[in-house]
């Protein structure tokens, strides 16, 4: 009987100190813009954050991006920013290298014309514990992760509204 209590409380102790440096290390991640100015999501604390991980080797990027605008251009003066991070590699010859300035042509050509992120070492998109892209992930105002889309529907409207409905709770 102790040895099942004790077993038990590790494993709650274990998975309690991995959440807990997943979620310090998301709420410290730092993107370089294709601009190549920096964005930390700790400067974002206060804010309701959009992030969608994806390539542009994704299919479904060409429906995700327009509505990741339309959520932008929804949301901004409300104080939600709304980023796309892309996880292609930054060195020419890695895997599905993309310059910065293919990145930008890239986003702008499906409608999106906020700032695009670099994270081609995925160390974000390992930090928040993702596996799939694209995956959007909203981030409310003390900077913790409140949802997870992964995959993108093909019907960007439902899509779009999914998103909308979390935003609007936490505008709340």
């Amino acid at each position: 009987m102790l040895r099942r209590y004790f077993s038990k409380t590790v494993i709650m102790v274990i998975l309690a100190v991995t959440g807990f440096y997943s979620s310090t290390q998301a709420q410290t991640a730092t993107f370089r813009t294709t601009e190549g100015q920096t964005v930390s999501l700790s400067d974002l604390q206060g804010k309701i954050v959009v992030l969608s991980f994806g390539g542009t080797w994704v299919p479904l990027e060409s429906k995700e991006l327009p509505a990741l605008q339309k959520i932008s251009d929804r949301y901004s003066a409300r104080g939600v920013k709304v980023f796309w991070v892309s996880i292609n590699g930054s060195r020419e010859g890695a895997r599905n290298f993309s310059s910065d300035a293919n990145l930008q042509t890239f986003a702008q050509r499906n409608g999106f014309t906020q700032p695009v992120l670099r994270d081609p070492d995925q160390e974000a998109y390992k930090a928040f514990n993702l596996d799939a892209i694209p995956t959007v992930i909203i981030i409310d105002r003390q900077g913790n992760v409140v949802k997870k889309y992964v995959g993108f529907g093909t019907d960007p409207g439902e899509s779009y509204s999914e998103i909308s409905k979390v935003i609007e709770q936490l505008l709340k």
